[in-house]
Parts: structure tokens; C-alpha cells; sequence
């Protein structure tokens, strides 16, 4: 009897530390996959906007996209974006692998596999707290649909948030990380991370503004798995692995990525987008005379003293040339690459005029840049990318540098020069430019001093 009663109290026991064990788990979403944990990585529910409801103006182009959705639905690329509901790392692998024309796999590419499969579990943890803070409905229940993509499932739509966008986040973040890791391929493999957004809102599971945030969180997070010496270590472990599969040969001269490529056509008057973008300037220009107002002609300087004052608070150190030069060097390459690659694309792209200059308005704030296209948002290209890149330097500060580097493109809509569409262009550039960086020797090397600089500062400061 005894023997029995010490079996079923050792039973118990067992029972209750696999369910703590299982709910620890749970609660942190893995034990050893992760590059960083989910309570670890910038919250999109801090740095982000609350999405917008059904009485903004900014849903107007939540609601023109989700019609455009519908008509491509029908065609080849609805059947294709139905197919990619299904989000996982074998799916995550096939996509990919198409865009990098050889098989990831775990027993043939088993460095780029780990890479990409730690990648995507981080990635998942990402969307997790905005998700759960907005709880927004998605369009198929606002509007009474049935899912159309193949491995979604209402009632699961039913009882997860849309805001932002799962998919999106961890097939940006899977993407930027690829892209770093075979820069030759960099467009290629960031179009198809673009497109795997737009499929959400072509099977009606997403917004337009879902999707942009996806974009932003997946890239927030890669920045921040690049403060882990693990994550480090095993890029450059698919690196030579990618290398050695490609037969190409690293430490060539890779051009920025081109925007043309990745990203959709900028909108024009004609395009039914067109009206999302006006309603969401004629609205911003009631915030001028409002504090809110202030700060966007503040933002509208983007030169480099501008930039180093800016951030010095979400730092919480002060930069300059003489108390922190590695920095200072660091954000000065920074910028000059964020700019030149957003005028690029400005210059590539069909010329776009500027909000205020479409509607015979003076600029509230900034230049008078009616020779110079709208598309995309320089500045915004430059707060954001930027952002990105001190989150790597200083990972807990993190919220806050996010929240000004988007604030940074929201100022463009209240100044005037800057369509919403051209900035959300600009924050994916900026994404996609600083996973290029990350292939430059010589960037690298500022980031390691300027990290270094900063660890020594920061521990000075109480």
C-alpha cells in the first residue's frame, strides 16, 4: 500500500514539474531556438501606432487595398497567395529557395537552414504583444467572408488579432536576414519577403496597414538579433556555406538594393490608392499648429547634426564629433548610404509630385523641393534606417529609438512633402539598406567601434 501511495505522489510530482516546465515554455515560446525572447525584443504595441479603425482616414486605403485584394484573388497570384497562408519554416525554406535557386534544407544546407529556422521562431515572437494589445479584427470577419487562403482557418482568424501582421513579420524578418547573407541575391530574396505581405491582403486575412507594420516588426527584430553573438555566429557559418553551394566568391562590390525591384510601382493620381494618400494629408494638416506640429518641422531637418541631437535622448548619451567620434562616424556612413539610396529610387521611379506642391500649397516645413520627387521619403529612410541601427548598438533602449525613427516618417505627412504610401516605401528601404550594410567590412567595423564606445558610455551614465 505504502509502495503504491509514494508511486502515485511520485506521479504527481512528475506531472506538475512537465506542466511547469511545459507553461515556462510556452510562456517563452521556446527554450533553445530562439536567437531572442519574446519579452527581449522591441514591443511593435510601444513603438508602433495603434492601427487604424473604420472611421479613420487612414482606413481608406486599408479599405481600397482589401478591394484591390479581391480582384486579384481569381488570377495565378491569388492561387499563389493563397498557398503561402500557410506560414512555417518548410514554407518559409520552398519560397526561398526559389529566390536563391538552389534547395534549403536541413540535411543539404544545414548552416542556412539553422539560420533561417532560428530566424523564423524569433521572428514569430515579434508580432506577439501588438497582436494581443490591439486585438483588431481582420477584414474576412469585418466583412463576412469566407478564407480564402488555403490554410487559414475562420475561427482561428476569428480569435487572433490582425494588428500587425504574423506572416508579414516572419517572412520580412526571414527575408532581410537571407539577403544579408547572400547579398548577390538581396533583390531577388526581399521581393519575394514584400510579396509574402501583399498576399495576406489578397486572401483578405490582413489590412494594408497590417502588412506595413509586419514589415516594421520584422525588421525591428532582426535588428535586435544582431546583439546576439549566436545569432553572429551562425550567419557567418551559412554565409560560407552559401558561398561554397553558389560557387560565388564573397567580398565583392554589391550594389544597394534596388527598390524598383522590390517594391511595388509608387501611386499616382489615377490609382485608387491615391485617395488614401490625400485623405491622410488633408488630415495631418490639422495637426500644424499643435505641439505635434512643432515637433514634425523640427523632424524636417535631417541633417546630420539634427539626426545626432535627435537620438541622443532615446540614447540617453549625448553625441557628438568629440565625446562619442566612433558613433558619430558611424551614423555619418549611415546616413550618406540611407540618402543615397532613397534618391535612387527617387530618381529610377516614375516622378512623383509632393503633397503640397499637388495641391498648390507653400511647405510647412523643409526646402522647397518641387524638382524633386516625393517617392520615396528620404528622411524617413534615413530616421528609420538609422533607428535600426543603434537598436543593434543598444538593444534595451530599443523602444524609444524606434518610436522616433517612425515618428521621423510620420512628420513627412504634416510637413507636406511626403505622401504616407512614399514613406512606408522608404521605412522597407531602410530595412532592406541596412541588411546590405551588414555585407560592407568597412561598415561593420564602425559598428563594432561605435558598440564598443557605447557600452563605455552608457556605463557612466546613472
Amino acid at each position: 500500500m505504502r509502495k503504491t501511495i509514494r508511486l502515485i505522489l511520485a506521479s504527481v510530482l512528475m506531472l506538475v514539474f512537465v506542466q511547469s516546465a511545459y507553461s515556462q515554455f510556452s510562456q517563452r515560446g521556446s527554450t533553445v531556438n530562439l536567437y531572442v525572447e519574446r519579452e527581449d525584443q522591441p514591443d511593435g504595441g510601444i513603438f508602433l501606432p495603434a492601427p487604424p479603425d473604420t472611421s479613420s482616414v487612414a482606413y481608406i486605403d486599408d479599405f481600397m487595398q482589401w478591394q484591390w485584394g479581391k480582384t486579384v484573388r481569381p488570377t495565378e497570384r491569388g492561387e499563389r497567395a493563397s498557398k503561402e497562408s500557410a506560414s512555417s519554416t518548410t514554407e518559409m525554406a520552398r519560397i526561398y529557395s526559389e529566390a536563391l535557386g538552389f534547395t534549403i534544407s536541413r540535411s543539404e544546407t544545414p548552416a542556412i537552414y539553422n539560420l533561417m529556422s532560428r530566424s523564423y521562431h524569433t521572428a514569430e515572437q515579434a508580432s506577439k504583444n501588438p497582436k494581443a494589445k490591439y486585438m483588431r479584427i481582420r477584414p474576412v470577419i469585418q466583412y463576412n467572408e469566407q478564407p480564402s487562403g488555403r490554410s487559414d482557418r475562420l475561427e482561428s482568424l476569428r480569435t487572433s488579432g490582425s494588428y500587425p501582421s504574423g506572416h508579414t513579420t516572419r517572412g520580412m524578418a526571414t527575408a532581410l536576414v537571407l539577403a544579408e547573407m547572400a547579398p548577390e541575391y538581396q533583390d531577388t530574396i526581399l521581393r519575394r519577403g514584400f510579396e509574402y505581405g501583399e498576399s495576406r491582403i489578397i486572401v483578405s486575412a490582413h489590412y494594408q496597414s497590417d502588412v506595413n507594420a509586419g514589415y516594421m516588426c520584422g525588421a525591428a527584430c532582426v535588428a535586435s538579433m544582431h546583439s546576439n553573438p549566436e545569432f553572429m555566429a551562425d550567419m557567418e557559418a551559412a554565409r560560407a556555406e552559401y558561398y561554397k553551394i553558389s560557387g560565388r566568391k564573397p567580398n565583392t562590390v554589391i550594389d544597394y538594393p534596388d527598390g524598383q525591384r522590390i517594391l511595388s510601382q509608387p501611386v499616382d493620381t489615377a490609382s485608387y490608392r491615391y485617395y488614401g494618400d490625400m485623405a491622410q494629408y488633408l488630415d495631418a494638416k490639422g495637426k500644424r499648429p499643435t505641439q505635434r506640429g512643432a515637433q514634425a518641422k523640427a523632424d524636417a531637418d535631417f541633417s546630420l547634426d539634427a539626426v545626432l541631437a535627435a537620438f541622443s535622448e532615446p540614447l540617453g548619451i549625448k553625441l557628438d564629433a568629440k565625446s562619442t567620434p566612433a558613433l558619430v562616424s558611424l551614423l555619418y556612413d549611415s546616413r550618406h548610404a540611407l540618402q543615397r539610396n532613397a534618391l535612387e529610387l527617387g530618381d529610377a521611379a516614375t516622378f512623383r509630385k509632393r503633397p503640397y506642391v499637388q495641391v498648390g500649397d507653400e511647405p510647412f516645413a523643409g526646402g522647397d523641393y518641387k524638382t524633386t520627387s516625393s517617392y520615396p521619403s528620404a528622411e524617413s529612410e534615413i530616421g528609420w534606417g538609422i533607428a535600426l541601427i543603434l537598436t543593434e548598438i543598444a538593444p534595451a533602449r530599443a523602444n524609444d529609438l524606434l518610436t522616433l525613427g517612425y515618428r521621423m516618417g510620420e512628420s513627412g505627412i504634416i510637413t507636406g512633402q511626403h505622401w504616407a504610401t512614399d514613406i512606408v516605401a522608404a521605412r522597407i528601404m531602410a530595412g532592406c539598406m541596412v541588411a546590405r550594410l551588414h555585407t560592407d567590412a568597412a561598415f561593420n567595423k564602425l559598428l563594432r567601434d561605435a558598440k564598443k564606445e557605447y557600452a563605455a558610455k552608457a556605463s557612466t551614465v546613472k
